[in-house]
């Protein structure tokens, strides 16, 4: 895949201070908590692309496509990790420019406004570990399971 020259936050979400997402490096965005990381490629015929990267490696790349909208492409959490943490990214539905993450655990929830990336992604993170997340954005409703994330260490085993 081909890189894209630039990749900037299109909005700041609502998950409090020290949430803003990083540039480290022209195409790259880091994520505060988990310390994962964005890029936009460019995929077939051209299309946006967006690669999620976690610590162990590419975990996934979501080609932007109007035929197959994915708002809720996945989510991970930290595991039993000292730094806890949980996240959520997908596709911009049609006419979805605010996409409202809800993150749900065992005995507690968090609402936040995800970020949006090359006006046609979104990711959302959030302090602690959840079990599930539901994207709304408009009319589009996507609820999904947040697993644990993969570790290098996790995959020799």
């Amino acid at each position: 895949m081909e890189r894209s020259g630039s990749l900037t936050p299109d909005e700041l979400s609502r998950t409090g201070p020290g949430s803003t997402l990083t540039v480290i490096e022209p195409g790259a965005l880091r994520l505060p908590l988990s310390g994962w990381w964005l890029r936009i490629a460019r995929g077939s015929e051209g299309r946006p692309a967006l690669e999620v990267h976690s610590r162990a490696g590419l975990i996934d790349v979501s080609v932007l496509s109007a035929l197959s909208i994915s708002p809720l492409r996945g989510g991970r959490h930290s595991g039993r990790s000292a730094t806890r943490w949980s996240l959520a990214w997908g596709q911009l539905p049609p006419g979805g420019d605010i996409v409202e993450a809800s993150f749900r655990g065992w005995r507690r929830s968090r609402c936040v406004q995800a970020h949006t990336v090359a006006d046609a992604f979104r990711v959302a993170e959030v302090g602690g570990r959840f079990r599930s997340v539901t994207c709304t954005a408009g009319t589009t409703r996507s609820t999904a399971r947040v697993v644990k994330e993969i570790r290098s260490c996790d995959r020799e085993r």
